[in-house]
C-alpha cells in the first residue's frame, strides 16, 4: 500500500460559483435582486450594493435551476427540496422541505395561479406539484408526461388550467385542470418530436406560447405564436405579443425583472459583479457581489509538454494553469473561454503546438496556442460547434501529426454521438455519425492502432432525455482512409459503458467499464485476453488514464486508489494498488516527476507515485 505522506493538496484552482437563477423581490417599496446558486442564495440590494448570502437549509448543496418571485418571497428547488426565502427577513429561509415521491430535482419550473398557489414541476418524471404559502401544504399531482423527463416551462391561465411546456426527446405542451382532473397533449402526434413545448404567461396575465422551439434554451423565437386559455389554444400574431415576467434563457433567466426601480443589466456571480440599472435616473451601477465558496470541481487535467498543468472547472467554466515549477496557479477567469459559460472543457489533445479543447455544453473545440500568452479575445479561439458531439467526453492525438479524434454524448433529445476527426493545419473537422459506427450509441472512448484504424468505446446512455432500447457497450475499429467501420463488438456481456482506453505499444486495447471492471483486448480478434473487476478501489474516474514511458507503466486512477499496471510484451500482468487517496479522486490525470495529479472536487491535488 502507498504512503499518503507523500500527498500534496495544491488548493482551489477555481474560488468562484455559478449563478443559477435568480429574481428580483419587490416588497413595501424595497426590492431585493435574489441569485440562487448551488448551496446558497445571495441576496443584494441594488440601491447600496450590500449582499448577504444565506445557506441552504440542512447543508443542501444542490444546484438550483429555476426561480420565481411572488409578494416579496423568492422560491427555487435544490434537489428534491422546495426552498421559501424571505430575503427582508435576517433568518431568510422560511419553509423548506424535501419531498420524497422519488424525483430528483424539483422547481424546474414555476408558475402561479390567482388564489396565490405556487406551482411547479420536477425531473427526471415531470412531476406537477402546488404549494400553498398560507398552509405550507404541498400536493402532488403526479407525472403529466410518461416518458419525457423536462418540464422546462409553466404558466397558469385565469380559469385555473395549468399549461407546462415539456422536452426533449418528443416535445409537448400539456394542458391540465387540477379541480377537474382533466389533462390533455396540446401538440399532435404527428408534431411530437425533437425540441421543446413553451409557455409563459404574458404582463396582461393572458398565456403565450409555442412548440416550435429545438430545445430548452432556445424558446424566445418562433414563427407561430399561440395564445392559451380554457385547456385549448388558438393561433396569434407575434406583433401581439406582450412581454413575459421571465427576461433571459435556460437556467439563468431572471424573474421580474423589469417590475422594479432597478433592473439588472448584465450579472455573474463566478466574475463577482452585477450591473443594475434606475430606470427613473438612467445611470448604470456596477456593484460587486462577495460570498463565500468551497470552490467550483475541477475537471480534466491535461500535462503540456511546455512543464504546465491546464483544466478547467465546471458550473462555472473557468480555466487555469498550474506551474509544475513553481506551484503557482493562475486562474484566468471565465471569459477568455468565448461562449463557455457553465459548461466544461473535459477533453484535451495536442498537435503541432496547439492544445484542442472539447467543451461541454454545445460540442465547442477551441484551440490554444501553447506558444503564446492567454488573452482574452485571441488565445483560445473557438473554432467551431457541432450538436452531435453536444457532451464531449474524450480527444486523444493522431499519429499523423497534423488530426485529433474526439467523441462523446450528442445534443437533447438525441440518441447516439458521433465520431469527430478534426485537421489542426486545414482547421476542418469532419463528424462520422454514429449509424456508420454503432447505432444509437455515443463514442466516449478512443485509441488508436498501429495501422492507423481508430479503436472507439461506446456508451449505451443518452444524458439528453431520450430513450434507448441499446443493452451493452461495444468497441468498434474505424478505417480512416476507407471511411468505414472494421470491427464492432461486445467485450464485456452488459456493460453500459467502455469508459477508458489506452492502447498499448503492442496493438492490445486495456479499457475499464463504468462499473470498473478492468480488461484488455485483441480488437482485432475481439478477444478479451485479461479481466478483473477493480471496483475495490473505487468508482471510475473521466480521464483515469496515464501512462508513463520511462517505467513502461499505465496508471489508473479511480476514486479511492491508483493502480498502477507494467505494460510488457507476452504475458499480461495484474493492476497493482500503487497509491490509496486521501482525498477521493473525481477527475484526472497527469503525471509530472513521479507525482500524479487529479481533481479531487474543487481541489488540486497529487501523490507520489511508485514507480516499479
Amino acid at each position: 500500500m502507498g504512503r499518503s505522506s507523500l500527498f500534496m493538496d495544491h488548493g482551489i484552482p477555481v474560488q468562484a460559483e455559478e449563478e443559477r437563477t435568480a429574481a428580483f423581490c419587490i416588497k413595501e417599496g424595497q426590492t431585493r435582486f435574489v441569485i440562487a446558486a448551488k448551496g446558497f442564495a445571495l441576496i443584494v440590494d441594488p440601491e447600496t450594493g450590500a449582499s448577504r448570502q444565506v445557506l441552504f437549509p440542512d447543508g443542501n448543496k444542490e444546484y438550483p435551476y429555476s426561480s420565481f418571485s411572488s409578494k416579496g418571497l423568492f422560491y427555487t428547488g435544490a434537489g428534491n427540496m422546495l426552498l421559501v426565502l424571505d430575503p427582508f427577513l435576517e433568518e431568510g429561509f422560511v419553509f423548506s422541505k424535501a419531498i420524497d415521491n422519488g424525483e430528483e430535482i424539483v422547481g424546474f419550473s414555476f408558475a402561479e395561479d390567482r388564489q396565490g398557489f405556487i406551482y411547479f414541476t420536477s425531473y427526471p418524471h415531470c412531476h406537477l406539484l402546488r404549494y400553498s404559502p398560507e398552509s405550507k401544504e404541498i400536493v402532488d399531482y403526479g407525472s403529466v408526461d410518461p416518458v419525457e423527463k423536462y418540464a422546462g416551462s409553466l404558466a397558469v391561465d385565469g380559469e385555473g388550467w395549468v399549461y407546462i411546456g415539456i422536452g426533449t426527446e418528443h416535445k409537448d405542451i400539456v394542458a391540465f385542470h387540477p379541480v377537474k382532473g382533466i389533462k390533455k397533449s396540446l401538440v399532435p402526434k404527428s408534431e411530437r418530436n425533437k425540441g421543446a413545448g413553451y409557455v409563459y404567461l404574458g404582463t396582461d396575465n393572458a398565456v403565450y406560447g409555442h412548440w416550435q422551439a429545438n430545445d430548452m434554451r432556445e424558446v424566445n423565437h418562433s414563427s407561430r405564436w399561440l395564445t392559451f386559455t380554457e385547456g385549448t389554444h388558438q393561433e396569434i400574431s407575434d406583433t401581439e405579443l406582450p412581454s413575459s415576467h421571465f427576461s433571459g434563457s435556460g437556467f439563468q433567466k431572471v424573474h421580474r425583472n423589469n417590475e422594479a426601480e432597478y433592473r439588472v443589466l448584465s450579472y455573474s456571480l463566478s466574475e463577482g459583479y452585477a450591473v443594475f440599472l434606475n430606470k427613473e435616473i438612467g445611470l448604470p451601477k456596477r456593484r460587486k457581489l462577495l460570498y463565500h465558496s468551497d470552490g467550483a470541481a475541477l475537471s480534466t487535467l491535461y500535462s503540456s509538454p511546455e512543464g504546465y498543468l491546464y483544466g478547467t472547472s465546471m458550473h462555472p467554466l473557468q480555466f487555469f494553469r498550474y506551474d509544475f515549477i513553481s506551484g503557482e496557479i493562475a486562474n484566468y477567469g471565465g471569459e477568455v473561454i468565448e461562449e463557455g459559460g457553465g459548461g466544461n472543457i473535459p477533453a484535451y489533445a495536442s498537435q503541432g503546438g496547439y492544445m484542442i479543447g472539447v467543451a461541454y455544453a454545445g460540442g465547442k473545440l477551441y484551440s490554444f496556442d501553447l506558444k503564446q500568452p492567454i488573452v482574452q479575445g485571441k488565445n483560445p479561439s473557438l473554432l467551431l460547434r457541432t450538436e452531435d458531439i453536444h457532451r464531449p467526453r474524450c480527444a486523444i492525438s493522431l499519429r499523423d501529426n497534423q488530426h485529433i479524434a474526439w467523441g462523446g454524448f450528442p445534443g437533447y433529445g438525441m440518441i447516439g454521438g458521433g465520431l469527430g476527426i478534426y485537421n489542426v493545419e486545414t482547421q476542418k473537422n469532419i463528424v462520422i455519425t454514429h449509424d456508420r459506427l454503432v447505432p444509437n450509441q455515443s463514442t466516449i472512448s478512443l485509441g488508436e492502432m498501429k495501422t492507423g484504424e481508430i479503436l472507439g468505446g461506446t456508451s449505451i446512455d443518452t444524458p439528453g432525455g431520450a430513450r434507448t432500447s441499446e443493452k451493452e457497450a461495444r468497441l468498434y475499429l474505424f478505417d480512416r482512409k476507407l471511411q468505414k467501420l472494421t470491427v464492432s463488438f461486445v467485450p464485456i456481456a452488459g456493460a453500459r459503458e467502455i469508459a477508458q482506453i489506452f492502447v498499448d505499444p503492442f496493438d492490445r486495447a486495456h479499457c475499464l467499464t463504468d462499473k470498473s471492471l478492468y480488461f484488455v483486448c485483441n480488437p482485432f480478434t475481439q478477444e478479451v485476453l485479461y479481466q478483473k473487476d477493480v471496483s475495490d478501489c473505487g468508482t471510475i474516474v473521466r480521464n483515469g488514464f496515464a501512462f508513463e514511458r520511462s517505467s513502461s507503466t499505465l496508471f489508473v486512477l479511480l476514486n479511492k486508489a491508483v493502480l498502477s499496471i507494467r505494460i510488457q510484451e507476452g504475458a499480461l500482468l495484474e493492476p497493482n494498488i500503487n497509491m490509496s487517496l486521501p482525498f477521493h479522486a473525481t477527475s484526472g490525470i497527469a503525471i509530472y516527476e513521479g507525482r500524479i495529479f487529479y481533481g479531487s472536487g474543487s481541489h488540486l491535488c497529487s501523490i507520489y507515485a511508485e514507480m516499479e
